[in-house]
């Protein structure tokens, strides 16, 4: 089902109700519900709605931002990619920091290039599902800029790897590469969730 409406018009309230709906009818148990959106507000919302409409079951319901769900995804399974279980995850600050001292190894001056530049070239090539190999492969070599990204990328990847720690962009790019490259692992979520709703669906990625 696709719902196309304008703002204000009662999307969200439609997806909580048809998940009360599926409940009722017996179509799903609680455990079986996955729904995501993207801002923090907005997932707390559609948990307080639900919980409004079905009581305690919401309880058992996946229900969060698009990274809460792969944050879960990986702590539970991202062993088979080489991630300890207790990962931490990178705010913008300790990325900062940490892309710094890739520059650094990467011997490239900040004050010719703006780590947050080039952060911000590294987090559009992981919203391309590209790791540092992909992006080196792809990178255009006429374009000064992006081959220099593309060697701080690799110090930074590294850097993340050792310190067992994801950012943001990690966290779907590597649920992604979890529930592509592992069947097994892929089909226990296909046989978990029956029903996956989510909201703004407009603004996924790939």
């Amino acid at each position: 089902v696709l719902m196309l409406a304008g703002a204000g018009t009662g999307k969200t309230k439609a997806l909580t109700t048809r998940i009360a709906h599926l409940l009722n009818m017996g179509k799903a148990r609680p455990n079986e519900i996955l729904s995501v959106t993207f801002t923090n507000k907005a997932a707390k919302e559609m948990r307080e709605r639900l919980e409004r409409l079905v009581g305690s079951r919401s309880d058992a319901m996946t229900v969060g931002t698009f990274h809460s769900f792969c944050a879960k995804l990986l702590r539970w399974d991202g062993q088979v990619l080489g991630l300890e279980s207790n990962y931490s995850i990178y705010d913008a600050d300790d990325q900062l920091k940490i892309l710094k001292e890739s520059m650094e190894l990467a011997d490239v001056d900040p004050k010719k290039f703006a780590p947050r530049a080039v952060l911000g070239t590294i987090s559009k090539a992981k919203n391309m599902l590209w790791d540092s190999q992909a992006f080196a492969k792809n990178v255009d070599l006429d374009n000064y800029f992006e081959e220099t990204c593309s060697r701080v990328y690799k110090h930074y990847e590294e850097a993340l790897t050792r310190n067992n720690s994801l950012d943001f962009d990690d966290l779907l790019m590597k649920s992604v590469q979890l529930l592509s490259e592992f069947p097994e692992v892929r089909k226990k979520y296909q046989n978990r969730y029956q029903y996956i709703m989510v909201d703004e669906f407009q603004d996924t990625n790939i």
